[in-house]
């Protein structure tokens, strides 16, 4: 039989009733918040910063250990850490913010202790030298065609720096340059994505500093292609450029390096290698685009009072 209330206990009755809904809907409502909460953090971690190990050969090392690291310091002649974390998602400074700016004009013998390092757009140095002021210099030449920093790194690398082949850390460790010009990328992007490439960058930086502790790094950006050349390699589109070379610019910020900016002297308008300057292949340069890149060179020192001025 049911218990009879009275009026003012059925409406005591229903309040607690109500009560007790509002308890459990909000309890519900906390534990689903709770639980999104924990969902999101482990999908922010795991899209977080994307951890890029230093390739073996053609193979990446995709998960860092210990015995990964003793290999790649047997590999490269590294020490500690080999693993290097590009975080996608941040914003990437402008060239034009990290460049070394326009500072006077330095003599040709700016140039009498500098060690030009790269690859083939680099080596137009040496082979256009008879037509250029640098051949006054007794700047040297650590450059050869489809190199790359992963190139570098290798063991017993040689490159012919003009008189036939030499061993390219044998030379900066005896040479201990005052200054390294660094011209890399177009070959890598050939072969690895922009964050890949970047790494081996880092570890290249790394190891010039080990083996020449006082040398001035500048790092020149990696050139423009010209629109045709674009669209038919997709691999080095305006796109995979830039973002390399804003890659670079965030090296160069961290690493307190000086950055050439010759992307921006090179291009047209519209973002390409300059029709008056590309050579044939739509990569490389005239002797008129050497001759302006070592005017630009001439022309964007880090200030030192001990440099020759005109």
């Amino acid at each position: 039989m049911a218990k009879y209330r009275t009026p003012e206990e059925k409406l005591k009755y229903k309040k607690q009733q109500k009560r007790r809904k509002m308890l459990m809907y909000s309890c519900m409502a906390a534990f689903v918040l709770v639980c999104s909460f924990i969902i999101v953090q482990v999908v922010e971690f795991m899209a977080g910063g994307i951890t890029k190990v230093v390739a073996s050969g053609d193979n990446n090392i995709q998960q860092p250990n210990t015995s990964v690291t003793k290999q790649a310091e047997s590999w490269y002649g590294f020490e500690g850490e080999v693993a290097k974390t590009i975080n996608t998602e941040e914003t990437l400074p402008e060239l034009s913010m990290v460049q070394v700016m326009e500072n006077g004009r330095v003599d040709i013998s700016y140039f009498d202790d500098v060690l030009f390092l790269g690859d083939s757009l680099a080596d137009g140095f040496k082979v256009y030298n008879s037509s250029l002021e640098l051949k006054d210099s007794k700047a040297g030449y650590l450059t050869q065609r489809s190199m790359s920093p992963r190139s570098f790194l290798r063991p017993g690398v040689h490159v012919d720096a003009g008189g036939g082949p030499v061993d390219v850390w044998a030379v900066i460790e005896q040479v201990q340059p005052g200054k390294m010009y660094l011209t890399l990328g177009t070959n890598a992007l050939m072969s690895m994505s922009p964050e890949d490439f970047i790494v081996t960058y880092y570890q290249l930086v790394d190891k010039i500093r080990r083996t020449s502790p006082n040398t001035q790094i500048y790092v020149t950006t990696i050139t423009p292609v010209a629109a045709w050349k674009s669209r038919k390699e997709a691999r080095l589109s305006f796109d995979r450029i830039y973002q390399a070379n804003q890659l670079i610019a965030k090296m160069c910020v961290e690493e307190n390096l000086a950055l050439i900016n010759l992307y921006d002297v090179l291009k047209s308008s519209s973002g390409y290698l300059r029709e008056d300057i590309a050579a044939s292949d739509g990569i490389h340069l005239s002797p008129s685009g050497y001759r302006e890149w070592l005017d630009y060179l001439i022309t964007h020192t880090v200030y030192n009072p001990n440099n020759k001025y005109v």
